[in-house]
């Protein structure tokens, strides 16, 4: 580690969601302290400076309009993310419901655990392993409830490839809209990192959450069949979810090594190609193992 340096700091740009930047508060700040995460409020919402407190917060004008958001949201990302290299080894950048953690049988501080790449040669990117979190209300009817871990009721999920980000630099980097890709030039797909996202975390959360992000989505574009636009993920999300929500999980098990190979095998510097044609969703539902439970 570059002793000039703060080991390893969290960001995130939040717009509303005060159930999830509770929860990305409440885990990084235990792993890294408060004073290393940094919150970007869409809005200058006064619940995020009471959520966040402790935390480095900053208020961004609301653009109503939200005219080319996503890409102007992730160009200030980008480069917010490149300059706190200058003081960090380890910046982590990602949405507001995602939370990157450690297989807690190899560490339980992932600060700890990225030092060992604190090497000549090592690694200036890192992807974690991506688990998309799916609650399924029959065999997981209990409510997440304050202060206690989501993770003690939630276990269910799909992979997602997509949400493998390259999201923990070490170097300048550019990153791509919506984080998927970035600009380096080799892939360190980690062993024991997950990103978990939880945007499926909660049956009715999930319908409500969606419903707002299909009207911001009109805002932006237009609705479905008034304009000339092609179906995005967030058109179609809730869909997918009440689709994967009734699925039985195949296995408990955190284990997808041919999976692992294939993503590598079809990565390319600047833009990730999978292997087939939606084939970084593979079919089935899984259950989490027991231990990941005290995560978070």
């Amino acid at each position: 580690m570059d002793t000039t340096r703060g080991r390893m700091m969290a960001m995130t740009m939040v717009g509303g969601d005060h159930f999830f930047l509770s929860r990305w508060v409440d885990y990084y700040g235990r792993q890294l302290g408060r004073e290393n995460c940094f919150v970007l409020s869409h809005g200058g919402d006064p619940e995020h400076k009471r959520i966040a407190a402790g935390c480095n917060v900053i208020y961004l004008p609301y653009d109503e309009t939200r005219n080319c958001f996503n890409q102007r949201r992730w160009q200030m990302l980008s480069r917010l993310t490149s300059g706190f290299t200058n003081y960090y080894n380890w910046v982590l950048v990602g949405d507001v419901d995602e939370i990157v953690c450690v297989d807690p049988a190899v560490s339980d501080s992932l600060p700890d655990y990225l030092a060992q790449y604190a090497v000549k040669g090592g690694p200036k990117v890192i992807t974690p392993f991506a688990i998309e979190m799916v609650h399924n209300p029959v065999l997981e009817p209990e409510p997440i409830a304050e202060g206690r871990n989501i993770l003690e009721v939630r276990r269910i999920f799909r992979l997602n490839a997509n949400y493998a980000k390259p999201c923990i630099t070490a170097d300048r980097i550019d990153i791509a809209p919506g984080g998927h890709f970035a600009n380096h030039p080799k892939l360190h797909l980690d062993p024991h990192l997950y990103l978990f996202h939880l945007r499926f975390i909660d049956h009715d959360m999930t319908e409500a959450r969606l419903a707002r992000r299909r009207e911001q989505r009109v805002i932006q574009s237009g609705a479905l069949g008034e304009v000339e636009r092609q179906k995005t993920g967030w058109d179609t999300a809730w869909d997918t979810y009440k689709a994967l929500s009734k699925e039985t999980p195949r296995a408990e098990t955190v284990d997808f090594p041919e999976f692992r190979q294939e993503m590598v095998d079809g990565w390319r510097e600047k833009k990730v190609v999978y292997f087939a044609p939606g084939g970084a969703r593979p079919k089935g539902v899984y259950r989490l193992p027991e231990r990941f439970r005290v995560l978070f």
